[in-house]
């Protein structure tokens, strides 16, 4: 690797593709569901007004409205989130170089996108690679002695040689922590 030009990592266009594809299909189900839902909002309200005129108990009709409205707001979160993966497959790339690594975020706003793992790391100052949920994480701390700034939690969910980059940081990072 020459000193002036960093290896870029990036999701294959089959990772992409492949996100791309979920998030289609999360969304059309999602959709299909709202749908399905809110056309039966209008039955329940009806036979909520039904009840309460006959003096019968009206409880599971609130019961069964409350649900409706909390799986809308459960999807709708749900569907925000594949929203922020796609973008996160996306728009992600790992930059390595003579000095260190860093993770970009490029498809997400610059405050999301550090609360998601983006930054830079010296080769010096990475303590631990591991795998946390979808994520391959990379923590800092790892130059006993420095004081200052508390390095960042790199995140990124897949890139195409993930095997490279690893044995790569494994190979440069002299403070790893070997844990089980």
């Amino acid at each position: 690797m020459s000193a002036g030009s960093p290896l870029v990592f990036r999701p294959s266009f089959a990772q992409r593709g492949m996100a791309v594809l979920l998030f289609a299909g999360s969304w059309l189900v999602g959709v299909r569901a709202l749908a399905q839902i809110l056309e039966r909002l209008p039955v329940l309200r009806a036979s909520l007004k039904v009840a309460a005129a006959a003096s019968e108990p009206t409880w599971s009709y609130w019961v069964a409205i409350a649900a409706a409205i909390g799986a809308v707001v459960a999807g709708g979160l749900l569907l925000i989130a594949t929203l922020i993966c796609v973008l996160m497959v996306e728009g992600s790339q790992v930059l390595v170089d003579e000095l260190g690594l860093s993770v970009e975020h490029n498809a997400l706003p610059a405050p999301l996108a550090r609360k998601l793992g983006a930054g830079r790391l010296l080769w010096k100052r990475i303590s631990r690679v591991e795998r946390s949920g979808p994520f391959f994480v990379l923590r800092g701390g790892g130059e006993p002695g420095q004081s200052g700034p508390k390095d960042p939690t790199l995140r990124f969910l897949m890139v195409d040689q993930l095997e490279r980059l690893v044995l790569m940081v494994l190979e440069r990072s002299p403070n790893l922590k070997h844990g089980d």
